[in-house]
């Protein structure tokens, strides 16, 4: 299975190349009708403004990829804005670079650098999470056996979401989908299969994988 690897927070970031004024805004999207909207919000925005450039992927394939010049030479802005963001690996994700133009043309390569440069840069100040398919499972164990869960735990990937105390010990854990059976064989092997599941449910999980 690729990797979803998605953005935390909307961002915008801003510079400028020969006197124009390139402004870019990064943001997380689920539907294509989110990333159309962003981009026309931007427009009445920015209505001022020379260019209006997008790009957006959405989909945990890349089902959805669409790109817009806005008007500048074909391929010199979009393109790239699509190609970072797929080169990048990021998915539900809607780039604009709004241009504000100085009268100094930049020529088809300074157009591609800084449109491209736009996002990147934006990326670099973003926080990337790596989304996970885990599973949400209670077990519960008696108070004896505690001790030696809570020390056989902290050498696995397992993750201790919670802890709750009545006359049993119920650990609320989170473990990766693709770590299932090893979980239920680590756990049974821990507890002599002395050990109930409440409840378990799949959902998704989110992982800070930024440099920063």
């Amino acid at each position: 299975m690729k990797k979803f690897i998605t953005i935390k927070n909307n961002i915008e970031t801003k510079f400028i190349e020969k006197k124009s004024t390139f402004i870019t805004h990064l943001i997380r999207v689920n539907i294509e009708d989110e990333a159309r909207e962003f981009i026309q919000t931007m427009k009445k925005k920015h209505y001022d403004a020379t260019h209006v450039c997008s790009a957006y992927v959405i989909g945990d394939n890349n089902e959805i990829t669409r790109a817009n010049d806005d008007g500048e030479p074909s391929g010199t802005a979009g393109a790239p804005m699509l190609d970072v963001l797929i080169k990048n690996e990021l998915k539900n994700v809607c780039a604009v670079v709004i241009r504000y133009f100085s009268g100094t043309k930049l020529g088809t390569g300074g157009l591609v650098r800084a449109y491209s440069g736009g996002v990147i840069d934006a990326i670099k100040n973003a926080t990337l999470v790596e989304r996970k398919d885990a599973l949400e499972t209670s077990i519960e164990i008696d108070y004896s056996l505690n001790g030696k869960i809570e020390y056989e735990i902290a050498k696995t990937n397992f993750i201790v979401h919670d802890i709750e105390y009545s006359d049993k010990i119920t650990y609320i854990l989170y473990v990766m989908k693709e770590e299932e059976e090893l979980f239920l064989n680590w756990i049974t092997e821990m507890t002599s299969n002395q050990y109930k599941i409440k409840h378990s449910k799949f959902k998704q999980l989110e992982f800070d994988i930024s440099n920063k």
